[in-house]
Parts: C-alpha cells; structure tokens; sequence
C-alpha cells in the first residue's frame, strides 16, 4: 500500500524513486523475518497461517525473484511512467505466494493463487501502449480464471470428501476409502491438477505461456518465470507431499504421466522457437516437467530435490532474463536469438552469464541445474520409476539442441556494426549476481541441501 501511495506524490522524480526503494525495503525486512524465524514451527488464526521451515525457505525464493525484478524494471519504460502501480503490485503478487507456502487450509491455499494472480493479470498488460502487453494480459485473464475457477472447485470437492478444510487433516479423512474408493475424491484430485496445472505451466495447460510470456514486461516475465513457477509447486507440495502423502500410490501415477509429457513436449516445442522469450517460456514447461517427477516420487528425498531446484531455477532464469533485458534496451527486436549474434564477444560479462545460465538449465555438470537434475532423477529411481528418469535424460539431451544454439550465436557469430549501450548497473547487478549464484549452489549443495532437507521433512516428516 505504502509503494502505491508514494506512487502518487506531485515530485516526478520522488514518485519514481521511492516506491521502488519502499519495496526493496519490505523485501529485505520480509527476509530478516524469516531468517529469524527459521527453524520454529508456527500456526496462527486458528491454524490457517503456518510458519515452518518450508514456508521460510520458500519465502527466501519469492523475494529473491520479487528484488531482482524490481532492480530488472528500474529503467522499464512502463516503470518509469508507473512505478507505484509496478512496484506495489510485485509486492501484492510477492504476498500472494508466501500466503501461498504458508497456507493451513484450503482456503488460504486458494487465496494465495488467487491474489499472486490478479496482481499479475495488470503486471503483464501494464504497458498499454503496446497492443502485445495487452494481448498477454488479457490471455492470461482469461485461462487464469479458467485455472482457479477449477481449483477452487476442485477444493470444495476436496472438502465434500473429506468434511475438512485443514490440509494436515484430510489425507486422514480420506484414509479408509481412498482416494480410487470415492468417486468425489477423485473428481476433486482432477480438478485440482488441473487447475495447479495451469499455474505449474504443465502440459496440456502450458497454452497460454509462450504468449503470456512474449507479450509482457521482460521483467515481469521473469517474475512470472520464477516465482510464480514456484508458488505453483509450494501449492501441489501442499496438497499432495503434506495433505495426501498417505494415498500417494493412488495419485503418484497420474502426477508421473503428466511429468513425462509436459518434458517431452516442451523440450521439442522449444527447438522450433527463434524468440528468446519463448525459448525461455517452452524451457519453463519442461522444467516444470523435471520438478514434477519429485513430487511424484512422493517421499522426502522428492520433495528435497524439488526445493534444491527451486533455488537452481530461480538464479539460472533470472541469469538468462537479465541478458534479454540488457539486449532488447539496445535493439528493436532485443528479445530474438537473432539479436545475439556476437554478443558474448560483444558484451563478455553478460556472454558469460548468458553461457552459464543455458549449460546449468540443460544439465552440464557441475553446474547447479545438474545436481538439481541428479537428485530429481534419483528421487524417481528410489521411487521405482525408473521410466520417469530415462524420460528425464532423454529430454535433459533434446534440450541441448536449443541451450546449445543460444551459446553459438553468442560467441561463434560476428557481432555486427551497431551504437551499443552499456547495460545498466542495476540490470548487471541481477545478471552477474544469478550466474555466480550457479556456480556458488553447485559448489555449496551440501548446505543447499541441509536447508532443503529440513524444510521437506516440516511437510512430510
């Protein structure tokens, strides 16, 4: 509220400054909160609010994408002209996802979505001048009333089965009869892949992410790329890792097939892409595929693989988005991968940036995204799903065939003859700052690990 009301001071350059440092400011007190509240388990409002050790890692996420966004969109021309709305919205949406890792009820669980959604509805057509920005908030409106409109009755499903809106009791309720045994708790589990699905960016609910994706603020993209990926996950974690953990041989089969074909669909519809962005947004739903294989492993090493390549994902997307937004404040078409031709010889930082955030998202070790892939495909195994993992490794190699092409236009191309700009510190900052964040969680996933271990074992003990 506060980043709002400064938005709206008569200073033009007070109105421009300050709600963005209130919002830097909110987030790093956000941080010290959940440093300092590490390792407590905690309820609030008659169990609707819980603080564990899962919420609090989680936490760390959403506001690590929320302050790179805000330093992304610094010069954003739609931020500039906005800065209260741009910044006191992140922050609605940033709120909307911790409501979202810290639910105890249904009921909490869908407020979450629904107030990270809204927000981001008016984040993505902010720039009214461009009719893209428009066609992607107003697709994403759309298929995300679809989605929670789903979910939400695929919760009062949930609760008509169960008699409870507390998730820590309806796995319990369900017990007895299964969810198989009862015809209502299947259409509830149904109805809430689905609608998770289309936050998660699962195939056959991935339709409107290349668009959504292409047509919106590049920072906002990322935002959305990163935290809103994770809010997905937090939300099926806590319905199927926490709440229903005790049915998983009933629900681990169809979370399986829903994890091999939004791999294999995605890593092939992104080999046809030529616009980074939409590279970047058919890479999401292949990923999304790779952290659904933990879930559906369904046991505590799942869930710790899906929170260490969280944090991967998180420092590896923002990585490659910096380098688009770098590109496309230089060039007309800045966000295509014919853009950057030469740029690595051009821009050697951000070239190696760039390099580091495409070799960790296809795997290479010892990047990040490779332990991050290890412990997913070993979760699959351990879970006898051997298939899953062969289906992750196939799709790890296909995924070559477009990681790789950003690297050779980048460094084996000629740079052509063009007034080139010096990217922004603040865009630098975030560039420089994710790639090392690569290298530095592949080198430390032994404490990575640790505090992702402690965090599964609050939800699934």
């Amino acid at each position: 509220m506060l980043a709002l009301l400064l938005g709206l001071l008569p200073q033009r350059r007070a109105a421009r400054v300050l709600p963005s440092l209130a919002g830097v400011g909110a987030i790093v007190a956000a941080g010290i909160v959940s440093a300092t509240l590490w390792g407590d388990d905690q309820t609030a409002l008659s169990g609707n609010f819980v603080s564990d050790q899962f919420t609090l890692l989680l936490n760390f996420v959403f506001l690590g994408a929320a302050l790179a966004t805000l330093a992304l969109a610094w010069r954003e021309p739609s931020s500039t002209d906005k800065r209260g709305e741009y910044a006191g919205l992140i922050l609605l949406s940033t709120a909307g996802m911790m409501l979202v890792g810290a639910a105890g009820t249904t009921i909490v669980l869908f407020l979450g979505i629904e107030l990270l959604s809204v927000a981001l509805y008016v984040l993505c057509a902010i720039e009214t001048w461009r009719s893209r920005s428009l066609e992607s908030g107003l697709k994403y409106l759309i298929i995300g009333a679809v989605g929670s409109s789903l979910f939400v009755y695929g919760l009062a499903l949930l609760y008509g089965a169960s008699g409870t809106t507390v998730l820590a009791d309806v796995g319990g309720r369900l017990a007895d009869s299964g969810l198989t045994g009862d015809p209502l708790a299947i259409a509830a589990l149904a109805l809430i892949v689905v609608g998770l699905g289309f936050k998660a960016s699962a195939v056959p609910f991935h339709m409107w992410t290349p668009d959504v994706y292409e047509g919106a603020p590049t920072p906002i993209t990322a935002f959305m790329a990163t935290a809103t990926k994770a809010a997905a996950f937090a939300a099926l974690m806590r319905v199927f890792s926490e709440s229903l953990i005790g049915l998983v041989d009933d629900w681990k089969p169809v979370i399986a097939a829903l994890a091999a074909v939004t791999i294999i669909v995605g890593n092939l519809a992104a080999l046809a892409q030529t616009n980074m962005k939409r590279l970047l947004a058919f890479s999401g739903v292949a990923q999304a595929g790779y952290l659904l294989m933990g879930v559906a492993a369904g046991t505590l090493a799942g869930v710790e693989a899906v929170l260490y390549y969280l944090l991967a994902y998180l420092v590896m997307t923002l990585a490659a988005f910096a380098v688009v937004v770098a590109r496309e404040r230089e060039v007309p078409e800045g966000d295509t991968i014919a853009s950057l031709r030469g740029y690595g010889r051009a821009e050697p930082t951000l070239g190696i940036v760039l390099t580091i955030s495409m070799l960790s998202l296809a795997g290479f070790p010892p990047l990040s995204g490779f332990v991050g892939k290890f412990l997913l495909f070993s979760s699959a195994v351990d879970a006898d799903m051997t298939w899953l993992a062969i289906v992750g490794a196939v799709g790890s190699m296909i995924s070559l065939g477009y990681y790789l092409r950003v690297i050779g236009v980048a460094w084996m191309s000629e740079a052509p003859a063009e007034r080139r700009l010096r990217p922004s510190a603040s865009v630098a900052a975030v560039g420089v700052t994710a790639g090392v964040m690569v290298v530095v969680l592949a080198l430390g996933a032994g404490v990575a690990l640790d505090l992702c271990r402690d965090a599964a074992q609050s939800i699934i003990g």
